[in-house]
């Protein structure tokens, strides 16, 4: 997720603006699922490969039952400065982590569209980006499925 010509304690804030989102949209529903921790966990220790001490932090923000809808300015300085690139990552994260339970709720959906809209992104491409967002998803789910040795296709 880094953006052009970031420091390493600017990489490592963009990172934490990042589990914040993520854990503000696990929220957005009034519960966090053990499915939504999991997914959340695995992005921290195999997709980052964040610091033990980051972990702990975050696993035990998973444990809060405070469940307060973020604020327009806590969004603004998670999407603060986001190229195109890096915010079509958080979104496309955003729902892998929301389906995570088997369902995008609603109220996920809302954080997502109050963050794009605050980012600067007009309110009439939410749509589209909801199809590519899902499609993407898909399309990650079926190349996992096509890379494991152990897949066996119908037609084989």
């Amino acid at each position: 997720m880094q953006t052009a010509k970031t420091t390493p304690d600017e990489e490592l804030n963009r990172i934490e603006q990042y589990l914040q989102f993520m854990i503000h949209l696990m929220r957005a529903d009034g519960r966090v699922d053990v499915e939504e921790k999991r997914h959340l966990l695995s992005m921290m220790v195999d997709g980052l490969k964040l610091e033990p001490t980051l972990v702990t932090r975050y696993r035990a923000a998973l444990e809060e039952d405070d469940f307060t809808e973020p604020t327009d300015e806590q969004l603004a300085a998670i999407v603060k400065g986001l190229d195109p690139a890096s915010l079509a990552h958080l979104v496309r994260d955003a729902y892998g982590l929301a389906g995570a339970d088997g369902e995008i709720h609603e109220k996920e959906l809302h954080l997502l569209r109050r963050s794009l809209a605050i980012a600067g992104v007009p309110e009439s491409r939410f749509e589209n980006i909801d199809t590519w967002a899902r499609h993407s998803l898909e399309l990650n789910r079926i190349g996992e499925l096509l890379l494991d040795p152990n897949y066996r296709d119908v037609g084989e």
